[in-house]
């Protein structure tokens, strides 16, 4: 009676569990994929942050002609606007250190840097846009006069009589302009060589030479008073030289006795001219005779 009261209640385990995995397998459903679904419009794209250097590099390359003419005047560029920062420091520091007189430093400067700039426009391209490219240089030296006309600094202390911070705003802020705009307006032409001619060197001269040998003065009165014959001789020399060589120096005919003129006129102009910059004047007339010249 027991063995068989086990068989039963063995058979009847067996029996329940076979119906139960029936049921479990039956009554249970597969759970279904699940779809993720992604609404486009919903994610935003994020395009690539570009700076406005970048967005100009890109557009510059785009217009240029070839790779190779943008990367040449951008090369151009970048190497004047290191050579200007040099050639101003040089003189600062033998300033500072009282190697030269500061007066002496500036008016180098003044005779210097837009001749040097000139001598770079030998190697830019025949591009387009090339002339842009260059003015990058005097339109950064704009914005750097800007800033210096702020504060005390090194800058101003080069290029000042005075040593005061808004005489930046003065003289070297319209030759920088001069120079800007012979680039844009003029870029590689006889009457923006000669009008950079007279401004820088002819003008320069003038004073470096007349502080030095200028004891019989010209007729003048007021602002124009200390002019003197000594310093409008250097005046001629200097911007004779510088135009002839620049001239030259481009490819362009250079004819000795016409520059020579227009020096002549332009030193007159320095000396007669009241109430006007020098850094206008002088490079207007210049830059109007010029164009009468088979240059």
């Amino acid at each position: 009676m027991p063995l068989a009261r086990m068989l039963l209640l063995a058979t009847c385990q067996t029996t329940l569990a076979r119906r139960i995995q029936h049921v479990s397998f039956v009554g249970a459903r597969p759970a279904a994929p699940r779809v993720v679904r992604t609404n486009l419009r919903s994610i935003a794209v994020r395009r690539p942050r570009l700076s406005n250097s970048l967005r100009l590099a890109a557009l510059a390359g785009l217009l240029y002609e070839s790779r190779e003419s943008l990367l040449n005047d951008a090369g151009c560029t970048a190497g004047a606007a290191l050579g200007a920062v040099a050639w101003i420091k040089v003189w600062t520091t033998l300033a500072d250190r009282e190697i030269i007189d500061a007066k002496l430093a500036r008016k180098i400067v003044h005779c210097g840097s837009g001749p040097l700039y000139l001598l770079v426009w030998k190697f830019y391209s025949d591009a387009a846009l090339a002339r842009f490219v260059a003015a990058i240089v005097p339109a950064l030296n704009i914005a750097k006069l800007q800033r210096a006309s702020e504060s005390d600094n090194e800058l101003t202390r080069a290029i000042s009589r005075s040593g005061d911070p808004l005489e930046a705003l003065g003289g070297p802020y319209l030759y920088t302009w001069v120079l800007l705009l012979a680039a844009l307006l003029a870029f590689r032409t006889p009457s923006a060589v000669v009008a950079v001619a007279q401004m820088s060197a002819g003008d320069g001269l003038a004073d470096i030479v007349g502080r030095r040998f200028g004891r019989r003065k010209w007729f003048c009165s007021g602002a124009n008073a200390d002019k003197s014959y000594a310093g409008s001789l250097g005046f001629v020399v200097g911007a004779t030289a510088a135009s002839v060589g620049l001239l030259t120096w481009l490819g362009f005919a250079a004819p000795v006795p016409g520059l020579l003129g227009i020096s002549c006129v332009c030193a007159l102009v320095e000396v007669f001219v009241p109430g006007v910059d020098d850094n206008i004047s002088v490079p207007a007339v210049g830059a109007l005779l010029a164009l009468a010249l088979p240059l």
